[in-house]
């Protein structure tokens, strides 16, 4: 047995892949730049971590204080209290090249290479997702989480691009309330339940449910809606893909699992391929949807009403048996979402059996 000398770090035994392994696993961006600042060692294989994840928080809203008194009681407290944490702070960073600039060549010709900024969400306030991880060299799979604005909590989107939206899968409703079981019977076979006449009676009585002007108005709503912000989370990948060669799987969501903008290996290659050719992200788009004024969830035992499924692809990759069935298959696969989810994915999958369907098409923009 190896005697442990009484100041040695026990840490320090730990082979580098056990390290990455702990590092993959936290993948917080923040995080990771915080436990950078420990040792060299740590701030070198930081830089190796493979998956990463970045949280970007909501806008501060300047607040204008009219009151003079109070102005100069902030600015005193401001001075006396942040101004000596701040010093310190800026002596912390000067080691620490993943919050601040900091040059490891002198040579003009190797400067660009190995000096960056990497400005971090603990240090400083951020312009882009893409310089807080310039120093991150060794990145497979990123993930950012975004903020998520007041919005309506019963619609859920999913959309997948190339180098332009290759599918966009989304589902909402108007109201969502649980069924109330009259009787102390819960075992019952809900395989028999949805073969019985009655539940084939509900079916075709959906088919024949239309849906009025308002309903119309509000679903075109969702759906511009749904795609302007996946556009918008494309938008932020750019610069991320063209600089970061190693990514294969990208994901944009947000704290509230709303929208979700994916990209896979084969997507992100197309993507750098044609970067600077092509500079619509949406072509010209084909759109299907089904809605009914009330669905029940037999499985998770549920009433949604008002719910619609919409699934937008470009009009090229529409085909006469394309029903849409195919990204209904695939779901949301948000994480953490728990019953919630699986209420979607069903309500996706029994409104896609409807023969009757909403179609329209839209320019490419």
């Amino acid at each position: 047995m190896s005697i442990v000398e009484e100041n040695e770090d026990l840490f320090d035994r730990l082979p580098d892949s056990i390290i990455l392994t702990i590092f993959d696993k936290l993948q917080d961006a923040k995080s990771l730049c915080i436990s950078s600042s420990l040792s060299k060692r740590f701030h070198f294989l930081t830089t190796q971590t493979h998956h990463i994840s970045l949280t970007i928080p909501p806008p501060k809203k300047s607040h204008n204080n009219t009151n003079p008194n109070k102005n100069q009681l902030t600015h005193f407290l401001n001075k006396l209290l942040f101004k000596p944490f701040l010093f310190v702070l800026k002596q912390i960073n000067k080691w620490n090249p993943i919050c601040m600039p900091v040059t490891y060549n002198t040579r003009k010709e190797d400067r660009c290479n190995n000096c960056f900024t990497c400005t971090c969400t603990c240090a400083c306030t951020c312009s882009s997702p893409a310089e807080i991880l310039r120093n991150f060299r060794e990145i497979k799979e990123f993930e950012i989480r975004l903020a998520s604005p007041p919005c309506d909590p019963l619609l859920k989107w999913k959309a997948e691009f190339g180098s332009q939206l290759k599918s966009c899968l989304i589902v909402g409703g108007t109201s969502f309330s649980p069924v109330r079981d009259n009787n102390n019977n819960n075992d019952h076979d809900e395989d028999a339940l949805e073969n019985s006449p009655i539940s084939q009676q509900r079916g075709d009585l959906m088919e024949f449910q239309r849906m009025t002007i308002e309903d119309l108005k509000l679903r075109i709503v969702w759906i511009i809606s749904s795609l302007l912000a996946a556009s918008a989370r494309y938008s932020l990948l750019e610069e991320i893909i063209k600089e970061k060669r190693t990514i294969k799987k990208v994901v944009i969501t947000d704290d509230i699992g709303q929208g979700k903008c994916c990209m896979n290996e084969e997507q992100v290659e197309e993507m750098r391929r044609n970067m600077g050719v092509i500079s619509s992200k949406m072509p010209a788009l084909k759109v299907k949807m089904w809605y009914v004024p009330e669905l029940e969830v037999v499985r998770e035992r549920c009433v949604m009403k008002g719910a619609t499924l919409v699934v937008v692809k470009p009009v090229e990759e529409w085909s006469k048996a394309d029903d849409g069935g195919d990204l209904v298959a695939k779901g949301f696969g948000f994480v953490g979402e728990g019953k919630e989810g699986k209420v979607f994915d069903e309500v996706a999958r029994e409104l896609v059996k409807l023969e009757r369907c909403y179609s329209l098409e839209m320019s490419s923009f």
